[in-house]
């Protein structure tokens, strides 16, 4: 499936190495198609700039470290191309594209954006004082205020990452420069805190952190 100028990836392009997903994902565009509040439909369309990799059982920060599998992380099990959400601190729900082969917990988490010129606004927004909130580049910074501003919750989990789940990812052929980070928040996972599975648009101001 295609745009006139742009592709929309398909599930099995997520069944890739995580650590290729993670940085690949930098540039690309997701896509939320929603009912406003005045009943029309509107896709919002952030670009992401920041991702983090969990890599598996032998990844002391993944939910699936050491094969734990609950209720909650079974999801991660599946071949890459599904969708993981999960509510942390019991306020903030964190979207997590799942990524690699069946049989291998491994996830993308993505922590940062920001909107493209195209995106639908939703009339909620139109009341904001001069646009500040659409324009300002930290809006989309950190994984809650994405999954906030994207209307995304745990409703999402297990499903396609495809325009049936009304979330999607589309590559336009934006290719920004791309460094590597520790991740963030992840002090208890020894010295797996320092390794580099943080990938994000070089110097950009959407940035959760540099």
């Amino acid at each position: 499936m295609s745009t006139a100028s742009s592709t929309i990836l398909e599930p099995d392009w997520f069944t890739r190495p995580t650590c290729v997903v993670a940085a690949d994902l930098i540039g690309k565009v997701m896509c939320r198609r929603l009912i406003d509040s005045d009943g029309t439909e509107k896709i919002l369309r952030m670009r992401i700039s920041e991702t983090e990799g969990y890599i598996g059982a032998a990844d002391p920060a993944c939910h699936a470290h050491a094969g734990t599998r609950t209720s909650r992380t079974n999801i991660m099990y599946e071949p890459g191309g599904v969708f993981y959400v999960y509510l942390t601190y019991g306020i903030h729900h964190m979207l997590n594209l799942v990524s690699g082969a069946a049989q291998s917990p491994e996830s993308v988490l993505i922590r940062a954006g920001f909107v493209t010129d195209d995106s639908d606004c939703l009339t909620d927004e139109q009341q904001w004082r001069p646009r500040k909130q659409r324009t300002d580049p930290k809006q989309f910074a950190g994984p809650g205020k994405l999954t906030k501003r994207l209307h995304i919750d745990r409703n999402l989990y297990g499903k396609p990452i495809a325009p049936v789940s009304d979330v999607w990812v589309e590559d336009d052929g934006c290719q920004p420069p791309v460094s590597l980070r520790p991740r963030i928040g992840i002090d208890y996972a020894g010295d797996a805190k320092d390794w580099l599975l943080r990938y994000i648009w070089t110097d950009h101001p959407s940035l959760s952190k540099k």
